[in-house]
């Protein structure tokens, strides 16, 4: 019973809808056969080669200061709750200004900084020796290979 419901159903649509999609048919085809307000042209072939270029390279570190709050390091301990409220006890009161609430520039950041361009500018050293050494052997190559009794050339 339920499937020639779903047939009537089926049926009943289909004849409407013939009517429906003849009457978009023909709005779409005069919206196509007016002319359209603007018009967008393509532009000139190229003459010559195109060249095009894909740059990898690594993405900026964060600064240190987006990290930074409008609520001054005096206010806002720079530690977890937990650990700030274990220093409150443990600590002497005259030693608690500086351990709770530290001042100064955040120096682990810059010597991780200072740390990475110094190992860049090894590496950079390293491999200009490596690329000098080789042009040097490349020389002596190419001399002993133009004139094999040239001293220091095995025979």
């Amino acid at each position: 019973m339920p499937p020639a419901v779903f047939l009537m159903l089926m049926l009943a649509q289909d004849l409407r809808a013939e009517a429906v999609d003849a009457a978009k048919m023909e709005r779409i085809r005069k919206a196509l056969a007016e002319t359209p307000a603007m018009m967008v042209t393509s532009p000139l072939p190229r003459q010559g080669p195109v060249f095009r270029v894909t740059i990898h390279g690594p993405k900026p570190d964060r600064p240190m200061w987006e990290a930074w709050s409008a609520v001054p390091s005096y206010i806002r301990p720079p530690m977890p709750l937990y650990h700030h409220e274990f220093l409150e006890q443990v600590t002497p009161e005259a030693f608690r200004a500086p351990t709770l609430y530290p001042v100064g520039v955040p120096v682990v950041p810059l010597l991780e900084l200072l740390g990475k361009q110094i190992r860049t500018a090894q590496r950079k050293t390293a491999e200009a020796r490596a690329r000098e050494e080789v042009r040097r052997t490349l020389e002596e190559l190419l001399a002993c290979r133009a004139d094999p009794a040239r001293p220091g050339c095995e025979p």
